[in-house]
């Protein structure tokens, strides 16, 4: 209730169970949900996995692991990330011009 309160809670993660979350638009997610996902081009190319998600000021960036290691930044915009389908584990993406390094 105060701010005395809450600093006891510094530094500690809390969690809600899922069924209490607050429900986000259509085409948002939690975090939880795209790390993990199976990246592929929207030629069925797989890119890797979301790793993890960097928090910039415009936009977050998924960054995704190929099988060899190699790391790909995704910026998380409607022009890049055409599909997410998270009962498939899957995001479908299509890739703006400098997204890959040139074998």
């Amino acid at each position: 209730d105060d701010r005395n309160e809450a600093e006891k809670l510094r530094g500690l993660e809390i969690t809600i169970p899922w069924d209490q979350a607050e429900s986000l638009l259509e085409g948002t997610y939690y975090h939880w949900q795209i790390l993990g996902l199976e990246v592929e081009t929207e030629e069925q190319k797989r890119l890797g996995v979301v790793e993890e998600i960097l928090e910039t000021g415009a936009n977050d960036v998924y960054v995704v692991r190929g099988d060899r290691g190699e790391e790909i930044l995704l910026p998380a915009i409607a022009s890049v990330v055409r599909s997410v389908d998270l009962n498939a584990g899957k995001m479908t993406v299509s890739l703006l011009p400098g997204l890959l390094a040139e074998s």
